[in-house]
């Protein structure tokens, strides 16, 4: 990037939380893994939580700071702990979340530091698992209405558990302008709303009906579709896949879809990017921070 432009503002707003795997924990929640990846991609990346004034919150304030992720819009609890999830892996890689209750995270509140990040954002990342307590989601929909005309709002699904129904993922698409989700998830928001079993009608439908101004799902393996008002567009990976973990692929795609965009890029060149990137997050073990920290110091080395 040249030295004299502007970084995009990006955010993710939600969930902070350690993933403790069966050998090891990392930092994770999908808000807090878009924001690393758009960091690297070069954006000015804001987080948007609340963690404990507990060992685990000083560590996750640390671990953003080192990796120069602004650090303003993370709130500490004195009463709650940091948010934690059991993370468990089946012979594929793909990931399965036992979540803990009633953590620093479940009470965001909307205060001046998240006004001012939210006043100047170019691309803000959220998903229902934040919105699990009602003052947490209202607190979520003060940020989205004062964000600028111009700025692009990610519902990215991430649907966990029991924590959404459809009055949530309603109140969510009426508010954002980009709708990302897997094929799960795209199946159980086509039967909440009624859309075609179709997937390239039922996505126009579902841009449509919330006015959308893209809707985005990813197929893991057979990679994704992009889809706006007047355009449809598929992707499927030339390459096979060295699965080895798909924690946080998602959340690389998001970041390098929101990235591609505030870029202009074309959409046949920003779905591969993202595609790409997500297969290369998947040829790492662990968390994002992990996997970051990996692949930076390949990169040093060759």
């Amino acid at each position: 990037m040249p030295l004299n432009q502007k970084k995009f503002k990006t955010a993710g707003w939600g969930e902070i939380l350690w993933d403790i795997f069966p050998d090891t924990k990392t930092l994770g929640g999908a808000p807090a893994n878009f924001s690393l990846h758009a960091q690297q991609l070069e954006a000015e990346s804001y987080m948007i939580s609340c963690v404990g004034e507990d060992e685990l919150g000083k560590e996750a304030k640390k671990l953003f700071n080192d990796f120069e992720l602004n650090t303003n819009g993370i709130q500490v609890n004195k009463d709650l702990p940091t948010g934690s999830v059991i993370v468990s892996l089946d012979q594929m890689g793909n990931p399965s979340y036992d979540i803990k209750e009633n953590v620093a995270w479940d009470h965001i509140v909307f205060d001046e530091a998240q006004k001012n990040i939210a006043q100047s954002l170019d691309a803000i990342c959220f998903g229902t698992l934040a919105q699990r307590n009602p003052k947490t989601q209202k607190a979520l929909f003060k940020t989205l209405n004062i964000t600028p005309p111009h700025c692009l709002k990610v519902f990215d699904v991430n649907f966990r558990q029991e924590y959404y129904d459809r009055e949530t993922v309603k109140m969510n698409l009426e508010r954002a302008n980009i709708v990302k989700m897997n094929k799960q998830e795209f199946k159980e928001i086509s039967l909440m709303f009624y859309l075609s079993r179709d997937t390239e009608k039922g996505i126009l439908s579902l841009i449509d009906e919330f006015d959308l101004k893209m809707g985005i799902i990813t197929l893991g393996e057979k990679g994704s579709i992009m889809a706006t008002k007047n355009n449809y567009i598929s992707y499927t990976p030339t390459s096979k896949i060295n699965i080895k973990s798909t924690v946080g692929a998602g959340d690389a795609y998001t970041a390098a879809v929101v990235m591609g965009l505030l870029n202009q890029k074309p959409l046949n060149q920003i779905i591969r990017e993202a595609s790409d990137l997500a297969a290369n997050v998947c040829g790492y073990y662990g968390g994002s921070i992990l996997k970051i920290k990996t692949k930076k110091n390949e990169n040093q080395i060759n």
